[in-house]
């Protein structure tokens, strides 16, 4: 096995190479199980864009052993598990992809369904209900990887950050606002593990199904309470902008933190600069970029999709697809699942923005490899303020947000 670190991105070939070919070859098919539909197909669509990106990428540098690349799409919806299970049957055993690229589906069916095949498959947000699936049998499920720290990591991560703002605080206490799913729930006992561990204290917790449209009963919790920060982590745009336009209405002197739903391709396209001043997080390219490379990258996404900002999770799930194919020409074959997914879950990849990631024994990569952007909105853009807690990015400084009066 190689032990070099593999670049994932060509840049200067797709100047040069795969515009105009006629593919002789058949095309290696890439498998993008994904919620295009329904209350999660705002998240959905920044998957989708990432893994289009670096497919046309990849065709446009001659393609992958020689082949082109062929997206094979489906519509997973809620990610139910049933779906999720005929995805994987379809995709893999009925279309024969050769490596899944998707999104999220957090209850642990995405490595069963999947783990029960060898393809590598890759999947963005990690669950702690998928870690515990893949910990009953590593070798089985040694084709699946997840790019991402798990939700109760972010929930901790959430509080360091919240708690190291240059910002002072009216009080100590928190409001965290979840959906009844492993992302939203795991994120919340994080914070609440987290706040204790600092000082500070949970004191309203709430659970809402998608769908959300009416906030009145929670907000007079909220305004009662008057907290620090509210935290809603929602992975649906139109739940969280309604509650925003309902809070400011009459808002408490409260810090709002969105967490990856502020990220969502339709929350700032819906909101624009009424969304100044919320903060959020996300693994994405830290703005201003770190790199050329990375500035390059975001040049070419807005311009490929008619888009201002990268949507929430393109950037990862982009990465995801290079380092398969990084693995596939190392290996030589893009069918030696076990030489792919051996060489994938043991070495270090070279990332865009400038960081050498590589999967723990779990099979997800951990913020201390891979930091987080802490991000807030300002002038109708992301902004990052961190990149983990406790580590000041570049030169975009917190701002108290335009709700907050004292």
């Amino acid at each position: 096995m190689l032990k070099k670190l593999f670049s994932l991105i060509i840049v200067t070939m797709f100047l040069t190479a795969g515009f105009g070919v006629t593919w002789a070859a058949e095309p290696i098919k890439v498998g993008a199980p994904l919620c295009l539909t329904g209350p999660y197909a705002g998240d959905g669509l920044g998957y989708w864009r990432g893994i289009k990106l670096a497919v046309d990428e990849i065709n446009d540098a001659g393609g992958l052993l020689g082949r082109p690349l062929e997206i094979i799409k489906f519509d997973v919806q809620d990610f139910a598990p049933e779906r999720v299970m005929q995805a994987a049957d379809k995709l893999v055993r009925n279309d024969k992809v050769d490596t899944i690229h998707a999104g999220w589906a957090g209850w642990g069916q995405d490595v069963r369904a999947y783990g029960k095949y060898d393809v590598p498959t890759f999947t963005f947000d990690a669950s702690i209900n998928s870690v515990k699936v893949f910990r009953e049998d590593p070798k089985r499920y040694s084709n699946w990887f997840q790019l991402n720290e798990i939700e109760y990591g972010a929930g901790l991560e959430t509080v360091k950050l919240m708690a190291d703002l240059p910002y002072q605080y009216n009080n100590k206490k928190i409001a965290v606002i979840t959906t009844d799913d492993s992302w939203g729930l795991e994120v919340a006992a994080g914070i609440k593990e987290g706040a204790k561990e600092l000082g500070w204290e949970v004191v309203l917790e709430e659970v809402v199904p998608y769908g959300t449209r009416e906030w009145g009963s929670i907000l007079s919790k909220i305004r009662a309470i008057n907290p620090a920060w509210i935290h809603l982590e929602i992975v649906s745009a139109p739940d969280l902008i309604t509650f925003f336009r309902q809070f400011v209405e009459n808002p408490t002197n409260s810090l709002l933190n969105f967490g990856y739903g502020m990220t969502l391709s339709d929350f700032i396209p819906n909101l624009g600069a009424e969304s100044n001043g919320i903060l959020g997080e996300n693994m994405t390219i830290p703005n201003p970029p770190p790199t050329p490379e990375t500035a390059a990258w975001i040049e070419r996404f807005n311009k490929t999709f008619d888009v201002e900002e990268p949507n929430s999770g393109s950037f990862v799930i982009y990465t995801g697809v290079m380092m398969w194919a990084s693995a596939v020409k190392a290996v030589g074959s893009v069918t030696d699942y076990d030489a792919i997914n051996q060489y994938i879950a043991t070495q270090k990849f070279h990332t865009l923005d400038g960081y050498d990631i590589y999967f723990n024994k779990d099979h997800h990569i951990n913020y201390s490899v891979w930091p987080v952007s802490h991000i807030q909105i300002q002038d109708g853009k992301y902004k990052t303020l961190y990149l983990n807690a406790g580590n000041p990015y570049r030169d975009h400084k917190f701002i108290t947000p335009p709700w907050i009066k004292k």
